[in-house]
């Protein structure tokens, strides 16, 4: 009936729990959703720096072409000039003709010594422009012979390119052409780029539609109940390895659950058993009347041992409930911040237990090693410490031999950590059973356990307890001669 419940209890648990999962679990973003905005905001990255390179290399290419244009231009109508010594009305006739043929591509501007200008063919009446005799490419090219310059519009965003011949009668021929900056070209191809994002976004819609189904059926094909032998993607791997790790822990502790559950059901039949036989013989008046308190005794005597186990179970129970989801002493109404002195858990242990040891034959002594003048005191739960320190020491004496020794010794150590040690002169555990005694229900010698009482929870109660208590237990034992059970516990933290 307690195993049912509890089976029950846990069953209600998830049952509860299902509709948080799901909850959990739409809250999510889908593959597809992940998958498109990965899709996009690559396609989009990509995209931009494909223009931004693509406008510069733009830039640089055609502001070299540029440059040389109008140099080879000047440096041909120059020449024309000189050849033809064109001068006066004939100069500015030929400027006017060739200025038609251009197209407005280039600027032709024909400026005076005294920086007057002459021609300009973007301009119909060149009275209204100033004097050019400031500009740097006029003076250098009365200076040098020629020159090259270059001026950036803000309001314009374009560079405009000057190359200024001087001819033979001094005038300067200039050529110009503007460029528009990498910025500007970059403005200009703001329309392509916005295309480009669009066929990212369909890409992106389609694409992860497909991707996520190719996901999802990789999934889909995963065994879990044989996860490393599904066929999948190796980038799956670590996935896979974490469902068989998770796996194999879940059948461990269902085959514990379910090991634990037979246990506890034969372990209590057993003994109820015994009392419902005995009892139907006394109910039924076939007993004889001498027997009838030899059964009573016995019935007794199985009644403590179930009320033994019950409280054990019990007790197994509420510390693995301090054990599991994190939940601490304090969320199940247990202090676990008393200040604990060990010397009076091993004191009063043995005072309570002397008169069972020397009903037993078994010799007890108590021993305290200081670290100086301090007490050897720990941080935890009074109640539990004691119960763990008292069925230590009751095993010492219940797995001894008559006339043998039991002893506990309780070590303070200068860092404030702490030892309780017992050792007797019993049975023993033989070497390749040592590491199941702390398995519950484990007897090591289950006919003697049994005659002597023990119900095979002891160790595991004393290790889920130190385990509470953030400390250690180490069992040395040889079958036959004795055992030494030695427990660390760390030091008190100072209190607040």
């Amino acid at each position: 009936m307690v195993v049912t419940a509890v089976l029950d209890e846990e069953k209600a648990s998830s049952e509860t729990e299902k509709p948080a999962r799901r909850k959990r679990l739409l809250a999510h973003h889908s593959l597809a959703h992940k998958a498109a905005a990965a899709i996009m905001v690559a396609t989009t990255a990509v995209a931009l720096v494909c223009v931004v390179a693509f406008a510069a290399a733009s830039y640089a290419t055609l502001d070299s072409r540029a440059s040389e244009g109008i140099e080879d231009e000047s440096h041909r109508y120059a020449s024309y000039i000189e050849a033809a010594q064109l001068d006066g009305d004939e100069l500015l006739d030929f400027l006017d003709e060739q200025s038609e043929l251009m197209g407005g591509d280039m600027r032709v501007t024909l400026i005076a010594s005294d920086g007057t200008v002459l021609f300009d063919n973007d301009v119909a009446d060149v009275s209204t422009l100033g004097s050019h005799a400031g500009r740097p490419e006029f003076v250098q090219a009365e200076l040098n012979g020629e020159s090259s310059a270059g001026r950036y519009s803000e309001t314009l965003q374009e560079v405009t390119l000057y190359h200024s011949v001087r001819l033979h009668n001094d005038d300067v021929l200039r050529f110009a052409t503007t460029q528009s900056s990498v910025w500007g070209m970059m403005l200009h191809m703001l329309g392509p780029c916005a295309v480009v994002v669009a066929l990212a976004l369909i890409a992106a819609a389609v694409g992860s539609r497909f991707l996520a189904q190719v996901i999802s059926a990789d999934l889909m094909r995963i065994d879990l109940d044989r996860p490393l032998e599904s066929d999948a993607p190796v980038e799956l791997a670590p996935l896979l390895m974490r469902l068989d790790a998770q796996h194999r822990r879940l059948e461990a502790q269902a085959s514990e659950r379910r090991q634990y559950t037979a246990n506890v059901s034969h372990e209590l039949k057993t003994p109820l058993t015994v009392i419902s036989g005995y009892a139907e013989i006394i109910a039924a008046g076939i007993a004889k009347d001498e027997d009838v308190k030899s059964f009573a005794h016995t019935i007794h005597s199985e009644s403590q041992r179930m009320r033994s186990m019950v409280d054990d179970i019990i007790s197994l129970s509420k510390l693995d409930d301090m054990g599991k989801g994190g939940a601490s002493g304090d969320d199940l109404g247990v202090d676990m911040n008393q200040t604990v002195s060990l010397e009076s858990l091993a004191n009063d242990a043995c005072e309570r237990l002397r008169p069972y040891a020397e009903d037993h034959g078994v010799s007890l002594a108590c021993e305290i090693e200081r670290s100086g003048n301090e007490p050897v005191v720990v941080r935890g739960n009074m109640q539990i410490l004691s119960e763990m320190v008292r069925n230590l020491v009751e095993n010492a004496i219940r797995y001894n031999v008559e006339g043998g020794r039991a002893a506990v010794s309780v070590i303070g150590a200068a860092d404030g950590s702490a030892v309780v040690r017992m050792s007797d002169t019993g049975i023993g555990i033989p070497l390749e059973l040592r590491e199941r005694v702390f398995e519950r229900f484990f007897r090591a010698d289950k006919g003697r356990s049994k005659a002597i009482d023990g119900t095979g929870l002891g160790l595991s109660i004393a290790r889920e307890i130190l385990s509470q208590h953030r400390g250690e237990i180490k069992i040395d034992s040889v079958y036959g001669e004795g055992t030494d059970v030695r427990i660390t516990l760390p030091a008190a933290p100072p209190e607040k």
